[in-house]
């Protein structure tokens, strides 16, 4: 893949080329690369591509940075040969690089996340079925999927993938893989959203076959290496949100960021099934209930959420 001069460079500042090395310079977070972004916009360097060409003195006039953080800005600058190293081996395993500044970056991110969009993903699989519209099924590993929620999982993906929709699950054994066995079967596709695993996933003998296919890409934040972790869950559920037409929450530990996702509207139709306790916080906070006692109706839910003026209720709304 060609990348720009920006791209380039906002890899070159976040990307950690390994996942369990020290770096010799600490890579930028999201938040310290929005503001290198905001800082460069104001110097008639413009773009942060053009900080590959400033050595440390230009670093500190032009951005007023000092010694120490100007040194560690250049040296993430100049990784260029770990980083092409590691696109290679992205390459080999058929992972690509999506960086906030090409093309296939989903828009819908920037404009749910805002200064909080990851400045890159690693994706897996076509970039087109990104561009169709999607479900997200949510769940946790652990809690037992009986039969009542397993039928509304079957509704919800056998209708999404009637109405063209694609189904997004965030991987994790129960919910997900519930999901994700039924999309198989009705002939649906797959966006799947990982924190942790995406080596492993993607070369599991089903998963790759729905990627050889064009039916699955498999998304994360995190580098393909990386384990499954909590707080890596919490950046997953961010991306899952905000990439999501519609979300269905079946069962929670209350850890992965669902509350912040009806807070701060990364999707603005999030159900949760009300049979499970832990989910009755996110009703109270302003999720739609859901349960085995109703029918699912697909096609009046779908037409709220293709309403531009329809705007779910959020309890955070009131104060």
């Amino acid at each position: 893949m060609n990348y720009s001069d920006d791209g380039y460079a906002a890899m070159l500042l976040t990307m950690a080329p390994s996942p369990d090395r020290e770096e010799y310079a600490r890579p930028y977070s999201v938040q310290e690369l929005r503001r290198l972004e905001a800082a460069v916009r104001n110097t008639e360097i413009k773009r942060i591509g053009g900080l590959l060409s400033v050595d440390i003195s230009g670093l500190m006039i032009y951005l007023g940075l000092p010694e120490e953080e100007a040194y560690r800005t250049f040296t993430l600058l100049h990784r260029s040969v770990q980083l092409t190293y590691a696109l290679e081996g992205f390459s080999r395993q058929g992972v690509e690089v999506i960086t906030s500044y090409d093309a296939e970056y989903p828009q819908r991110l920037p404009r749910k996340l805002g200064d909080a969009a990851p400045p890159f993903f690693y994706r897996c699989g076509s970039a087109k079925l990104l561009e169709r519209p999607h479900i997200a099924i949510v769940g946790i590993r652990g809690v037992r999927t009986d039969s009542d929620m397993r039928n509304a999982i079957e509704a919800l993906v056998r209708n999404a993938t009637a109405k063209g929709y694609g189904v997004l699950i965030g991987g994790e054994l129960g919910v997900s893989r519930v999901a994700e066995s039924l999309v198989a079967q009705c002939g649906g596709t797959l966006l799947e959203v990982l924190g942790g695993g995406m080596q492993e996933q993607i070369h599991r003998e089903d998963i790759a076959e729905l990627i050889a296919t064009d039916r699955c890409a498999v998304l994360s934040v995190e580098h393909p290496e990386a384990m499954f972790t909590l707080s890596h869950a919490v950046a997953r559920n961010r991306l899952l949100f905000s990439l999501a037409d519609a979300a269905f929450v079946f069962n929670t530990d209350g850890r992965r960021g669902e509350s912040e996702a009806i807070q701060n509207r990364y999707c603005d139709w999030i159900y949760a099934w009300e049979d499970f306790a832990e989910n009755r916080a996110l009703i109270a906070r302003g999720a739609i209930a859901l349960n085995g006692r109703t029918p699912i109706d697909f096609n009046a839910m779908s037409q709220h959420w293709n309403s531009s003026s329809a705007e779910q209720l959020n309890m955070f709304d009131l104060f």
